[in-house]
């Protein structure tokens, strides 16, 4: 059971555990959206549409696939206006953000990918990213101090700073 009383994807029986995973899949509209979102180009601004547009349409000539790839078809991608790409142009994003094809499917590679990014983006905050180099310089034993600290400010942050809290999320990984 989650915290407020509902049972969680697992408990739920085969055909509800399909919808409910349907249902937390994002679209390729948010995939993409995500994707310009956190690969950005070397001076920390979002590629252009026309950018990417052009980038794909190069890509496609290159391997003998003369389709078009437009400004305004990579909008309508982005913003789930059209909703049914061809294969070779799910390619070419993929190609363009240098990721695996397989973040545009809903799969268990396309969650790792997903969170791969989150990762990334999280990483490109300074601030994240000196705790994270000053974590690799301590002995494990320090780092599960560290965390188990992480964790009391964060419940603390949240304003649940009950026993119960703090015994839940040090049984999480």
């Amino acid at each position: 059971m989650t915290e407020d009383g509902r049972r969680s994807v697992r408990e739920l029986p085969e055909p509800k555990r399909r919808q409910a995973a349907v249902a937390e899949a994002p679209t390729l509209a948010e995939v993409i959206d995500k994707l310009f979102k956190t690969i950005k180009r070397p001076n920390g601004r979002e590629h252009s549409m026309e950018e990417v547009a052009k980038r794909c349409a190069a890509w496609l000539r290159e391997r003998g696939q003369a389709k078009s790839f437009s400004k305004e078809y990579v909008r309508q991608l982005r913003y789930g206006i059209a909703t049914n790409p061809t294969k070779s142009h799910l390619e070419a994003l993929a190609a363009f953000f240098e990721v695996d094809p397989a973040i545009f499917f809903d799969s268990q590679r396309s969650r790792q990918i997903q969170a791969d990014l989150e990762l990334l983006a999280a990483l490109r905050d300074a601030d994240v990213h000196a705790v994270a180099l000053r974590a690799l310089s301590l002995t494990p034993a320090h780092r599960a101090q560290v965390l188990d600290l992480m964790r009391t400010l964060q419940a603390h942050q949240a304003g649940d700073t009950s026993d119960e809290s703090r015994a839940r999320d040090s049984e999480s990984p």
